[in-house]
């Protein structure tokens, strides 16, 4: 039986072009961005489990699921409405692709450190040429290297985490930087100020000792519960510092799995793309963006793909409202 054809196909293009980056956007190279204002990057892992990392071809799922030529130049309805756009960015804003870390996937304490390291040094070049990190992991340990990058910012940074779990465990088995304590690590760190977490929802998500914790701490929670009620979205951002930069940690099970089925810990009754669009642009009114991940989907329990293009399509809105930012156009 032949495969049915890809948006690519039927626009002359493929599913994925290694020649090419993300959105057949060009490739790039970590040591030579001066002129790049996005950088793209692919991280498989950075601390699994001894499970090991279930995510390794996630950026690749979220590459290929979305490639076809000329698409970044086309106008895009969610981020332009109906006022006539050049496409997804802006003139004189510029994003390439560096293509996929070389991490390791094992639990070995040393590959583990090893693993971090690499990306931290990655993700401060990135930052060294002012540059923006869009990083697709991954799972979800992978942040925690990734804010350890931005020590050297010149005034404390806010986070802005959704998420339909806190992460704020203190070890899993010994191990205290993997995707299960990825908040509380950054609460740690001397440069992170202020933390907001939307999304949380379920069971399994905290001990009750973590979420007093965070709480202690002074982190501002609203539920996936609370976000849906008439303005939710608008009390939620209200306790993002105004003008205070910002780096958004997205786990895509944040969404609900009737949309977003590729993930390992799905819990019903979640958020859906529309929300996720409102709550980037509230931000993005509100503070400036320094950084974005998108963690935690998981290509071997997709469904017709649909995981991948959803991931897809809710980091091309971040990427234009980042873009935006760049160009200092009106959100």
């Amino acid at each position: 039986m032949s495969k049915a054809p890809s948006m690519g196909n039927l626009f002359g293009g493929s599913d994925f072009d290694q020649d090419k980056g993300w959105l057949n956007m060009p490739r790039g190279e970590i040591d030579a961005l001066s002129a790049i204002d996005i950088a793209v990057l692919g991280i498989g892992c950075a601390t699994p489990y001894p499970v090991g990392s279930y995510c390794m071809d996630a950026p690749d799922a979220i590459r290929s699921a979305r490639s076809w030529p000329s698409i970044l130049e086309q106008h895009d309805f969610d981020l332009y409405g109906l006022s006539p756009s050049k496409g997804i960015l802006p003139d004189g804003v510029t994003a390439a692709d560096l293509g996929n870390l070389p991490v390791v996937d094992h639990a070995d304490a040393k590959v583990t450190a090893n693993n971090r390291a690499a990306i931290e040094a990655a993700i401060k070049a990135i930052l060294d040429q002012d540059a923006v990190p869009f990083v697709f992991g991954g799972d979800d340990s992978v942040p925690i290297p990734v804010l350890a990058a931005y020590g050297e910012a010149k005034a404390p940074i806010s986070i802005l985490q959704i998420d339909a779990h806190i992460d704020w465990r203190n070890e899993v088995n010994g191990e205290n930087n993997g995707l299960s304590s990825n908040m509380r690590r950054a609460s740690e760190m001397d440069h992170i100020g202020k933390i907001v977490q939307l999304g949380a929802r379920g069971i399994g998500s905290a001990r009750s000792t973590d979420l007093q914790d965070a709480l202690d701490y002074g982190v501002s929670f609203h539920t996936t519960r609370m976000l849906k009620d008439d303005g939710g979205i608008d009390r939620a951002l209200a306790d993002l510092p105004q003008d205070t930069p910002v780096y958004i940690a997205l786990d895509i099970d944040c969404l609900d799995p009737v949309v977003m089925p590729a993930v390992i810990g799905a819990a019903q009754g979640g958020l859906f793309y529309d929300h996720l669009v409102a709550i980037f642009e509230g931000v993005a009114k509100r503070a400036p963006i320094v950084g974005f991940n998108l963690v935690e989907l998981m290509p071997a329990r997709d469904v017709n793909n649909q995981g991948a293009l959803m991931a897809s399509r809710v980091a091309i809105s971040m990427l234009g409202l980042i873009a935006k930012q760049r160009a200092g156009l009106t959100i």
